[in-house]
This record gives C-alpha cells, sequence and structure tokens, in this order.
C-alpha cells in the first residue's frame, strides 16, 4: 500500500467519523454509549475497505485491463 492511499483511508476515517460524531452530538447522545462507539467502528471499516480497494484491488484491475498500475 502506498502512502497516498494510506493517507485517503485516514481521510475517509476522519469524514465519516467527524460526521457521525456531529450527528451524535446533535440529538444529545453520550459518546461513550454503544451506538456511538459502533458508528465510529463503521467509519474505520470504511476507511478499511477503501484502502484495501485502492492498494490492492484496483492496481491488480489495472494491470488485468492492461493499464498503468
Amino acid at each position: 500500500m502506498t502512502k497516498d492511499v494510506a493517507i485517503r483511508a485516514l481521510k475517509t476515517f476522519w469524514q465519516s467519523a467527524i460526521a457521525y460524531l456531529v450527528a451524535s452530538l446533535s440529538q444529545g447522545i453520550d459518546l461513550f454509549e454503544v451506538e456511538v462507539i459502533g458508528g465510529l467502528l463503521i467509519g474505520a471499516l470504511a476507511a478499511g475497505i477503501s484502502a484495501s480497494w485502492n492498494g490492492v484491488v484496483q492496481p491488480r484491475l489495472n494491470k488485468l485491463k492492461g493499464g498503468d498500475a
């Protein structure tokens, strides 16, 4: 995985985490409730999927198509 992919994965995580926290706070939910922690874990999962796609899957698909990796 390249440094660029890792940076994009971190950005994906922080974007989803901040959005989820703002939505939770606007509804008056305590930050340490199970639902909030679960939402943050979903953000981490989204970042991991993004990193996997951009760092592993997409380069292999590009190679199969004969393009740049």
